[in-house]
């Protein structure tokens, strides 16, 4: 009797794909449309709730917190301050409510969200997906600056005052490179675009998340031009089935808008 020599299976390598395997954003993702809508409407309540909540607080210990027309520079200054301290509470929000309707209620695998490693052959796919970006905020805002000057050109999302004191630059700097890619792309790719794929086209699951990632930045400006960039990143992460390339991306896209910013302060 004789037998066949087998060779031993060889590990996976870290960033390597199984041969054949095309890498689909939609595996493992067990959560749907209704668990999206419900995402959506806790995190506007979160949005209202948060920095009201704050601004309660600030007013509470003795800050003068403002909001008529007749409030002083130092009151409009310290309004942005606690708004931007607020933030950090509710990304840590808004990360909570994936976590709750996907790993929790579900037993989601993180891999489901996107959380899968970025092969070393796709690791291009990230600088790509900024460079298309900025493409993209350029050319709106040419066309926006023709058409009715300043007025329709995209703003920076930070107040003035932020960049008056360096512990603010600090937070800002923490929320917009640590928190917003991480936070954001979990939120509007891995679970609003991964949860409506169930139901929709890529197309539209595209569009959708991505115009709902351009409301959550709160100018009418963005709008356009973020609802596509939005559609961009949801191509990146779906070509290449980890989340980690669109986190990748929106850091590196913040990354250079915030130093641009800081160096015309």
């Amino acid at each position: 009797m004789s037998y066949e020599h087998e060779e031993p299976e060889q590990p996976m390598q870290p960033g390597a794909e199984p041969e054949g395997r095309k890498p689909d954003w939609r595996e493992g993702v067990n959560w749907g449309p209704r668990e999206v809508v419900q995402g959506i409407a806790l995190g506007a309540a979160a949005v209202i709730f948060i920095p009201i909540t704050a601004l309660l607080v600030a007013a509470a210990v003795g800050v003068d917190v403002c909001l008529g027309s007749t409030c002083t520079t130092e009151s409009e200054r310290a309004v942005t301050e606690v708004s931007l301290a607020a933030t950090l509470p509710f990304e840590l929000a808004l990360f909570g409510i994936v976590v709750a309707l996907t790993v929790i209620k579900y037993r989601s695998r993180w891999s489901a969200l996107g959380f899968r490693p970025l092969a070393l052959r796709r690791a291009w796919v990230p600088a790509v997906v900024v460079i298309v970006a900025y493409i993209t905020v350029v050319v709106y805002a040419i066309i926006a600056e023709s058409i009715g000057g300043n007025k329709f050109a995209p703003q920076s999302t930070l107040g003035e005052d932020v960049f008056d004191e360096k512990v603010f630059v600090v937070l800002a700097g923490i929320l917009a490179l640590g928190m917003a890619p991480l936070v954001e792309e979990t939120f509007f790719r891995g679970f609003v675009f991964g949860g409506l794929s169930k139901k929709f086209t890529f197309l539209g699951a595209a569009l959708i998340s991505g115009f709902l990632f351009s409301l959550a930045h709160g100018q009418l400006t963005t709008l356009i031009p973020f609802t596509f960039i939005g559609m961009v990143f949801a191509a990146g992460y779906a070509y290449t089935g980890s989340l980690w390339t669109t986190i990748a991306a929106h850091f590196t896209f913040n990354l250079i808008s915030f130093s641009v910013t800081v160096a015309s302060h």
